[in-house]
């Protein structure tokens, strides 16, 4: 048996369920692990299945606890002591870099991470983009966006603010430097651009980035703001945030001419390699 346990928002879902379904390719028996929403919203909550409608084999959630080692209930802590459960754990080890040792193995494992790195899936990579088909639109103002945005050579730029300042591992990455740069070097690279910014701190971006053409995308929010990955996926061209929110927005764009803007540091303190985080056709700045 094979488990990988899910955690964390939604791009983080959609890296680890892309890790689970290349595991799926090789191996019987994979399953997933999302306890870790039970005691708890983390961001949302787990999303995939109301977004995407995708359907898993999931452990119960009995399980999923006796295995995790990050839940703390000391009833799931004695019986891992007792079976000495700790020797299935596969913990990530290179954060957002490719490990091709997790598909060698056919014993049983716990797989825990993020997996934030295309090297997992590349090979499915067309399962994928199925999987992750958005559902039609039904509110007027998304609506409306969308043409919009299918209309014109739109440039869909992600700003996350929130959580992210004064963070200490990715605060303080894309802040207004680069995103100037990011904007000028896209406005050389086409023509007649429009911008459509996604932000959850509007206020930030028209203070520091004077964008001619462009237009403001915040009401998606709580349970609603996978939408605004919806319609920066729709976007011709991506600028993106260190988020794998719009990582996911930007590797969805099916436009075969995309210009995608990422940034070179994906964190703070260099404590992990982020040097293939980003797909090799990207713009690094």
């Amino acid at each position: 048996m094979k488990i990988i346990r899910f955690t964390g928002g939604l791009g983080n879902q959609m890296f680890q369920y892309a890790c689970y379904k290349a595991l799926t390719k090789k191996f019987n028996n994979v399953t997933a692990d999302i306890s870790s929403y039970e005691n708890g919203t983390v961001h949302n909550g787990y999303e995939l299945d109301h977004i995407f409608e995708l359907k898993i084999n999931k452990v119960s959630p009995m399980t999923g606890g006796i295995y995790d080692i990050y839940n703390r209930k000391w009833i799931y802590k004695k019986i891992r002591k007792i079976f000495n459960l700790k020797r299935f754990q596969k913990e990530e080890q290179k954060h957002f870099t490719f490990d091709p040792d997790i598909f060698l193995s056919p014993k049983s494992r716990y797989y825990s991470g993020f997996w934030q790195n295309e090297g997992y899936f590349i090979d499915i990579a067309d399962e994928i983009r199925k999987d992750f088909k958005f559902k039609s639109l039904t509110d007027e103002k998304n609506i409306k966006a969308l043409e919009e945005i299918k209309q014109t050579n739109s440039v869909g730029v992600h700003i996350r603010r929130g959580d992210y300042v004064n963070h200490p591992t990715f605060g303080g990455v894309c802040e207004k430097e680069y995103y100037q740069e990011a904007i000028q070097l896209i406005k050389t690279k086409t023509d007649s651009t429009k911008f459509f910014i996604f932000s959850n701190d509007i206020d930030w971006c028209t203070e520091n980035l004077d964008i001619t053409n462009s237009e403001f995308i915040s009401w998606n929010a709580g349970t609603h703001s996978y939408i605004d990955m919806q319609l920066m996926s729709a976007c011709k061209h991506n600028i993106i945030a260190n988020s794998s929110f719009s990582w996911w927005a930007a590797w969805l764009n099916e436009n075969p001419d995309k210009i995608i803007i990422g940034p070179e540091k994906w964190l703070q303190g260099g404590q992990d390699d982020t040097s293939t985080v980003l797909p090799r056709d990207w713009i690094r700045i």
